[in-house]
């Protein structure tokens, strides 16, 4: 029952993320997808049990290649840091992007975490991937 439910917690993570009047529409994926789950705490699974992280989830709903690359307490800045490389590493079709919870938390510039998200879609973009940005 857990994983379940949070299994349609991220599916109305996406579906909300989607709903936007001017969001583009993201192609669908081949049978051999590999998706990129990059963030902090919440990607990393902080407080769920072992098999339940979201990313662990999705790929047991999916079938697909799931890559979860969460560090709890991570802020943006240190995230756009070492995107290029596990993007370089893992090449993945698909970025779900879950970060800037503890930019907030911390009560950084908001400007400057936009500008942090931003070049991290870019870059995820720049490689061929593409991006979902979980609010």
């Amino acid at each position: 029952m857990p994983m379940r439910r949070a299994f349609l917690t991220l599916l109305f993570a996406l579906w909300i993320s989607a709903c936007g009047v001017d969001a583009p529409q993201l192609p669908p994926l081949a049978d051999d997808a590999v998706i990129l789950a990059f963030g902090d705490s919440l990607t990393y699974g902080t407080g769920a049990k072992d098999g339940e992280s979201y990313p662990q989830v999705l790929a047991a709903a999916t079938g697909l290649t799931v890559i979860g690359k969460g560090i709890p307490g991570e802020e943006s800045d240190a995230g756009l840091a070492r995107l290029p490389e596990v993007l370089d590493a893992i090449q993945p079709d698909l970025v779900i992007l879950g970060h800037g919870g503890n930019d907030l938390l911390r009560k950084r510039d908001p400007t400057k975490t936009k500008a942090n998200l931003r070049r991290m879609v870019e870059l995820a973009q720049a490689r061929g991937a593409s991006v979902v940005l979980l609010g």
